[in-house]
């Protein structure tokens, strides 16, 4: 059905990525286009490794495990959406850099140097959607899925996080939408901006 594209979703824990791309796949195929639903980090080689946890590595460590995935999925990506999918990704770039960017434990990575090493990816999505939520609404959520929190999951962190998320969408034109509006909103919202991407 034409020409594919790579739609990103973005945003802090409990912001509803999981929800969204599950919704969009659903409209996507439901109007007749194939979709390649996938994530980051991915489930081969090395985003099995960061998926496996990794103890005692710095937050640039980690970055860099971060993009050395991001290097191989972008290629698996771009092949898919050349075949004419269209590839909904949860996580790319932009996680990496706000992630490894906000001091946790007192320890973080330089914002220049993860944008450095990012840079590569940068306009390989046709549109990025920013799904932003306050961090402890955020976190009551993943609580109510009964999952164990993160690491990652704690409010002062992810104000931070959400901070460099906003940031990151001035920058980079990101399509930012308030992710405590209901599910139905939230896809509404983000068909409409994919409609316009592809």
């Amino acid at each position: 059905m034409g020409e594919g594209a790579i739609i990103v979703l973005e945003g802090i824990d409990g912001a509803g990525k999981s929800t969204l791309a599950a919704g969009l796949k659903a409209w996507l195929e439901e109007a007749g286009y194939e979709v390649a639903a996938t994530a980051e980090p991915t489930h081969d080689r090395i985003g099995a490794v960061i998926r496996g946890g990794i103890e005692g590595i710095s937050q640039r460590t980690e970055a860099l495990l971060f993009a050395a995935d991001r290097s191989d999925h972008t290629e698996a990506m771009e092949r898919w959406a050349s075949e004419g999918k269209i590839v909904i990704c949860d996580r790319y770039f932009a996680s990496t850099v706000a992630y490894q960017s906000s001091e946790l434990d007192g320890t973080s990575a330089d914002r220049e140097w993860l944008l450095a090493i990012s840079s590569r990816f940068v306009g390989v999505p046709k549109a990025t959607i920013l799904l932003d939520i306050d961090p402890s609404a955020g976190i009551s959520r993943v609580e109510a899925r009964g999952e164990a929190r993160s690491r990652f999951e704690r409010a002062d962190f992810l104000r931070r996080v959400r901070e460099e998320y906003l940031r990151l969408a001035k920058e980079f034109g990101f399509n930012v939408i308030d992710a405590s509006a209901s599910p139905e909103e939230v896809l509404g919202e983000a068909v409409r901006i994919v409609q316009e991407a592809i």
